[in-house]
């Protein structure tokens, strides 16, 4: 991206209006916090159901899987509020290799959730509830775990890079 592009985000009704309310920045990142933690929430329980640790073990697979369509609307939240900041302020973050990172982790995290529904999905409605799943599912749960907790990481990072 060319500075002029990044420029021109800066200057767009979008980012004039996230920089030029002084209560948008919070309020956006108070939303953004919200369905972080709603996301995570929901990954936590799917993710960990289907690896088979700790209480979520004894959680039933279709009511764990029942949790996606909110996971999505949780992440639709921050992909949202996580552009309107990179609008307001794309000097800030382009440059900043906190955000490289935590973008291309969110780009693995997609990937991943991909291979889950397309691969594994259908598969674990299927498992009775007892059942353990497939080491694949487990993989993906796993992988899952990993890349969502960089990107937590690295948003905190951003700050001081």
């Amino acid at each position: 991206m060319s500075d002029d592009f990044l420029g021109t985000l800066a200057d767009s009704w979008l980012g004039q209006v996230a920089n030029g309310q002084f209560w948008m920045w919070p309020f956006l990142e108070n939303l953004h916090f919200i369905g972080l933690s709603a996301m995570v929430g929901g990954l936590l329980v799917i993710d960990l159901r289907v690896i088979g640790i700790g209480p979520a073990r004894f959680i039933p697979m279709k009511p764990a899987l029942s949790l996606i369509p909110y996971l999505m609307a949780a992440f639709a939240i921050n992909l949202v509020t996580g552009t309107i900041f990179f609008v307001a302020a794309p000097f800030s973050y382009y440059y900043n290799p906190a955000f490289q990172w935590k973008i291309a982790l969110i780009a693995i995290a997609g990937i991943n959730a991909l291979w889950f529904w397309f691969g594994e999905h259908s598969k674990l409605c299927a498992i009775p509830e007892d059942e353990d799943t497939p080491i694949a599912a487990k993989m993906i749960a796993g992988i899952s775990l990993v890349l969502w907790a960089g990107v937590i990481i690295l948003g905190r990072l951003l700050p001081y890079f």
